[in-house]
């Protein structure tokens, strides 16, 4: 079973902030978001078996500037008690997507594209409950992007959920659901 959902809307529609929304690093401005039997609120960092609950991947990925990929990969193993397997997760993932070679960089001298790849190495090697994917094609090449989408599939298969917000259709990844966002109103098409 797949747990997918599509999240689309034109440009300033709102979708990055439902995902900071979702994530619990900022209120909504109404209502409520309720992940897990719980309230989103920020600074939440729940785990359960060494797993994270949620993690958040934004359109353009944020690093330290005086680290080198290879140490962010480090420190997040590292603060989050990462699971045995995770440091290997993430070396195969890094070497499928072509940026192996360049680990003793500072992400800051990557492209975006690369960016990209380091977060979504780091965050699928985690294997979260739920994953919020913000635009995670956009600046990915196309053999890049049939990695992730086999990535993808592979950690909807060890239990995880996506949101995956999107300006165009990822044949690979047919969502359960579509979800459109137009002028602060949520419909939902079901497929």
């Amino acid at each position: 079973m797949f747990n997918s959902y599509r999240l689309t809307g034109p440009n300033g529609a709102g979708k990055s902030t439902l995902f900071r929304c979702v994530a619990g690093w900022m209120p909504p401005r109404r209502g409520k978001i309720r992940l897990f039997g719980q309230e989103a609120a920020a600074g939440r960092r729940a785990h359960r078996d060494g797993r994270p609950d949620l993690l958040l991947i934004n359109d353009v990925p944020s690093f330290y500037d005086d680290m080198t990929a290879r140490e962010h990969i480090d420190l997040v193993i590292r603060a989050n008690n990462a699971a045995a397997d995770t440091q290997k997760r993430i070396e195969a993932l890094v070497e499928d997507l072509g940026i192996a070679r360049q680990l003793d960089r500072l992400p800051s001298s990557y492209s975006r594209g690369m960016r990209q790849k380091l977060a979504l190495s780091i965050a699928l090697a985690a294997r979260p409950r739920v994953m919020l994917l913000d635009e995670p094609y956009g600046p990915l090449d196309p053999d890049s992007s049939d990695v992730l989408s086999g990535a993808l599939r592979e950690a909807a298969t060890d239990g995880c959920a996506m949101l995956i917000s999107s300006h165009h259709e990822i044949a690979e990844l047919a969502p359960d659901i579509t979800f459109h966002l137009r002028d602060g109103a949520l419909g939902i098409r079901e497929l």
